[in-house]
């Protein structure tokens, strides 16, 4: 009983962190229209170079997120096919 709490804790946090990035997503999305949608690859300056690795770092966490949210989802599949089957 415990392992299924386990997992179905972890998959929930995995959703609540994805709905977290989208949020992020869209809030950047509108400050970036707002700015009159700056080009953040050609610009020059220490600055520009930290939102650079932001924006890179950005979009590596959705694909992280994403790959730990289809493990936790197979993983609560895993364990009801096993307990059911």
């Amino acid at each position: 009983m415990e392992g299924k709490w386990v997992q179905l804790t972890t998959l929930g946090f995995g959703v609540f962190a994805l709905l977290c990035w989208i949020v992020m997503f869209l809030a950047g999305t509108d400050i970036w229209h707002d700015t009159g949608r700056p080009d953040l690859w050609t610009l020059q300056g220490p600055t520009h170079h930290d939102v650079r690795a932001f924006a890179c770092a950005f979009y590596l966490l959705f694909v992280v997120l994403s790959v730990q949210l289809i493990a936790s989802g197979l993983g609560v599949w895993a364990a009801r096919s096993r307990r059911d089957g």
